[in-house]
């Protein structure tokens, strides 16, 4: 397995332009949606109030970042010159944030939206490429880039702009992959000798590292963390990726989805519910929901056929993301209220 990136979702989705003991849940109800006129449509977070950020495009080569209102309404947006706006995190206050590729597609650039539509780029020294991934409470965006010579490093962006860089001790990759209020982050750091391993870490606002390893794992991300401090993430051992979830004790529970040949990770809400994707044996992406106490029910878009992928889950468990349906290159929008 090679790095996690925080482009993990990203890289997924864009490129794709180029079964559970328990029943499947019944009860919930979805909304499917597109922007108009796109040939795919990404749903990436969602915010409290139920307002939804991603991008879609219009035809194979470029995309835009999209703004979803609580009532439906749409609002595409570009940095200036952006050729590919791939937005990942929204907060409650609506401002966004994310990645750009201009037109010469040499680099990219990370951007904050404000919920005026003010849109700021930015950059921390020396990077290659950047990418924002969320906000803490304080303002502060929180994301990782790559210079020539390192492929991650961390950054936190104050509200007056501001840019402290972040870097493990003796490490080719400290990425940051979730930010929450306190500003506590979770990721992943690799080592600079061979051999090293993947392991995630939590970093304390006050800079203190703890690195951790899911039981069993060879290498380990953590890819979501709530208000709490509970860390939900990936891991992987010889045969194949597993989830896992992270008390503020320390304490870490794997597990998987039944029939699960792969199991992601993707978010984790206030009150602890997980939601991420699993495949079967059919080469069919499913759904996931995991309940604080394990339970564990699987969910597929109601017109999905190869693939639901949940992106996001806000404090009310209400989910956004993408599916498949009878094309493997074509996605669109899905929001699931509980």
């Amino acid at each position: 397995m090679t790095l996690r990136s925080i482009l993990q979702l990203y890289t997924q989705a864009f490129a794709a332009l180029a079964l559970l003991a328990a029943a499947p849940v019944q009860a919930a109800t979805f909304t499917e949606f597109d922007v108009p006129g796109s040939s795919f449509t990404d749903a990436f977070s969602i915010n409290s109030g139920g307002v939804v950020a991603g991008f879609y495009g219009v035809g194979s080569q470029n995309a835009s970042g999209f703004v979803r209102a609580a009532d439906g309404t749409i609002t595409s947006f570009d940095p200036p010159g952006s050729v590919v706006t791939a937005p990942f995190a929204i907060d409650d206050a609506g401002r966004i944030c994310g990645t750009y590729t201009q037109k010469n597609r040499a680099r990219e650039h990370a951007f904050v939206r404000e919920p005026d539509g003010t849109i700021t780029v930015f950059d921390p020294p020396h990077a290659k490429n950047s990418w924002a991934i969320g906000f803490d409470g304080q303002g502060n965006i929180v994301g990782s880039f790559q210079t020539e010579k390192i492929k991650a490093l961390g950054f936190i962006r104050s509200p007056d702009g501001t840019i402290t860089v972040v870097n493990y001790p003796r490490s080719l990759v400290t990425a940051f992959y979730s930010v929450n209020a306190s500003g506590t982050i979770t990721g992943e750091r690799i080592g600079k000798h061979f051999g090293s391993g993947d392991r995630a870490f939590v970093r304390s606002p006050d800079g203190t590292f703890t690195l951790f390893d899911a039981p069993g794992a060879l290498g380990t991300a953590g890819q979501s963390i709530n208000d709490a401090g509970t860390v939900a993430g990936s891991f992987y051992d010889e045969t194949t990726d597993h989830g896992f979830v992270r008390a503020l004790d320390g304490t870490i529970t794997n597990f998987d989805p039944n029939h699960s040949v792969d199991t992601e990770v993707y978010g984790i809400n206030a009150h602890g519910v997980i939601v991420g994707t699993f495949a079967t044996a059919d080469e069919v992406t499913h759904a996931f929901l995991r309940k604080p106490r394990g339970s564990i029910m699987r969910f597929d878009a109601p017109d999905a056929v190869y693939a639901t992928t949940p992106t996001g889950i806000n404090k009310g468990g209400v989910i956004t993301g993408y599916y498949a349906d009878t094309s493997r290159t074509a996605a669109h929008g899905f929001i699931r209220m509980p």
